[in-house]
């Protein structure tokens, strides 16, 4: 069964992408914590993913954002990935890496990049 967010979660993640945003420092503070404490929970990368190559309505800003946030923590966070959080981190990078707007395929290729999604860049070179 594919992963599917929960609506209230995913509404505070596309808030805090949002906030994320903003020139205010105690905004920007108050953020970055939220990230850390949300950077405990590995289905918090699901939500990122998700946001980045499912929700099209969104604003490609926010949705850059949550690939380059995604980016960081599977640099940072990888190998301690679930099996199940991994998997789809790469399906959906393989899935979306056509996606019609430049600045998220940018995105999407810079998570490939990243060093830490090899057996997606072993399939990219298949296809």
């Amino acid at each position: 069964m594919e992963w599917q967010p929960d609506e209230q979660g995913l509404q505070q993640v596309l808030q805090l992408l949002k906030d994320s945003q903003s020139p205010n420092t105690v905004t920007q503070r108050a953020v970055q914590q939220k990230l850390e404490q949300l950077n405990q929970f590995p289905d918090f990368n699901n939500y990122l993913i998700f946001v980045l190559t499912r929700l099209k309505t969104e604003d490609e800003p926010t949705r850059s954002l949550s690939g380059l946030i995604l980016k960081n923590n599977v640099k940072a966070h990888y190998q301690n990935f679930p099996p199940t959080v991994a998997d789809f981190i790469k399906q959906e990078c393989l899935n979306n890496i056509g996606d019609p707007s430049p600045l998220i395929r940018a995105t999407i290729g810079d998570l490939i990049r990243s060093h830490s999604l090899p057996c997606v860049l072993v399939c990219l070179r298949l296809i």
